[in-house]
């Protein structure tokens, strides 16, 4: 259980509600993590304005960023030991077209990277990079940073490197105050049709604490 109160949707007013609304259209539902941050309006409403506009916009504009996009939420929070982000965004990545192998990569990926022939270089290279920036070697590590110039922009980088802060946030405010992951089909969603809540899980999707 949570260690500070949730704000449903029943409850939630002004700026909380008009968030709560926009998440349920997006993702079918209002997660757990949303309920506890609502108590914090401007905690809520910064996540909300930077995860639009720095991974939901690839939905539709490049889905194949979005799947690297994944993939470092994914390396981030397992690092971290957070099964309440993986479980969801483990989900997620499967829902945006990553295979299971995929995952197994990224979450098996060592410090040197992953050699997994399911990975291709630009999503070898991201992963690694998110492991560096979690672990704080990122500063010294001219030559990663030169093959992330390599493969993807400067706004890419920028951006990859904002989420793996942003899920190190989310990670360590999960873990903390003990928000509790939602069963397998309450889970969020990038597609949907109205209200998904008895819907099963994306097909192939596997509870985060099994995978390797």
């Amino acid at each position: 259980m949570a260690r500070v109160h949730r704000i449903t949707p029943d409850e939630a007013t002004g700026e909380v509600a008009e968030t709560f609304a926009q998440q349920i259209e997006q993702f079918g539902r209002v997660s757990e993590f949303y309920q506890v941050l609502a108590n914090a309006p401007a905690a809520i409403s910064a996540w909300t304005v930077a995860n639009r506009g720095l991974r939901l916009r690839y939905l539709t504009e490049d889905p194949e960023f979005l799947k690297i996009e994944q993939m470092v939420i994914i390396k981030t929070s397992d690092l971290n030991g957070s099964e309440y982000c993986l479980g969801h965004n483990v989900d997620l990545g499967l829902e945006v077209g990553l295979t299971p192998e995929q995952i197994d990569a990224v979450r098996a990926a060592g410090a040197a990277g992953s050699t997994s022939p399911h990975l291709t270089e630009p999503q070898r290279c991201a992963v690694q990079w998110a492991a560096a920036v979690t672990e704080m070697s990122a500063k010294d590590d001219d030559a990663l940073f030169a093959r992330m110039k390599q493969h993807f922009s400067d706004r890419q980088i920028v951006e990859l490197t904002v989420l793996v802060g942003m899920w190190n946030y989310s990670n360590r405010l999960t873990q903390a105050l003990h928000i509790e992951l939602e069963p397998a089909g309450c889970r969020l969603r990038f597609y949907h049709e109205g209200d998904t809540a008895d819907q099963p899980s994306p097909a192939g999707s596997v509870p985060a604490e099994s995978a390797p």
